[in-house]
């Protein structure tokens, strides 16, 4: 059984928590624990992942000691989610800050999500968005988005509520209130939304992975 535990952590040295959703630093965070490895080769390690992952790594890097890195990056995304009968749209933008706090044997990874959409190039409030950034689209939050903009751009607020509350009665409201339900049966729109959420939830997944995997590849080298 000793034996068996000393291979174990020979061939399987990275232990590692899913990437969870985290709102209070409005990203993702996961921990990886690495036997044998120093916190210097932790270091090491992680920034020859950046070497390999980014087109301008010393551009990227905003901090670099021993036991913190700093790097941002930037998501490909940029689609349109809302398009009313108004032609009104809404530009989703994705960016990141990826933050690597390293100790013996161990680090962790912050991803912060830096993310904004805006109304015909009026930009809402940044990180407004924790429903896409994680993965929890459904209809209250589009019928959200369609009613902010029906009601056109100058009247933009957000709505913490269901969309039906904050209307006052008035025939505008009633107008925007019947044509969001109707595309909302629809469906269209919440499937574009959840199709956004999926990739960059993917997105974010292959970020994280990519590190691990990393990781597995330098500790199948150590002994060359």
């Amino acid at each position: 059984m000793k034996k068996f535990s000393i291979l174990f952590v020979l061939f399987f040295p990275i232990i590692t928590l899913s990437q969870e959703p985290v709102e209070d630093i409005y990203g993702y965070v996961k921990v990886y624990s690495i036997e044998g490895k120093l916190q210097n080769e932790i270091h090491s390690n992680i920034l020859e992942w950046i070497g390999e992952n980014f087109k301008s790594p010393q551009e990227s890097i905003q901090f670099n000691e021993k036991n913190k890195i700093i790097v941002d990056r930037d998501f490909k995304m940029s689609p349109k989610l809302i398009q009313t009968s108004q032609n009104t749209t809404t530009n989703y933008r994705v960016s990141s800050t990826m933050v690597f706090l390293i100790k013996e044997n161990r680090f962790r990874l912050e991803m912060k999500l830096k993310d904004i959409y805006s109304f015909d190039g009026k930009k809402r409030e940044p990180n407004s968005t924790w429903d896409i950034a994680s993965n929890q689209v459904d209809e209250n939050y589009i019928g959200n988005l369609l009613l902010d903009g029906f009601l056109n751009v100058k009247q933009f607020r957000r709505y913490n509520l269901n969309y039906r509350s904050d209307l006052k009665g008035d025939v505008k409201s009633k107008k925007a209130s019947k044509y969001v339900d109707k595309e909302i049966k629809k469906g269209i729109y919440l499937k574009r939304v959840t199709k956004v959420a999926n990739e960059l939830n993917d997105e974010i997944i292959s970020v994280f992975n990519s590190i691990e995997q990393h990781f597995k590849n330098n500790s199948s080298n150590d002994d060359w």
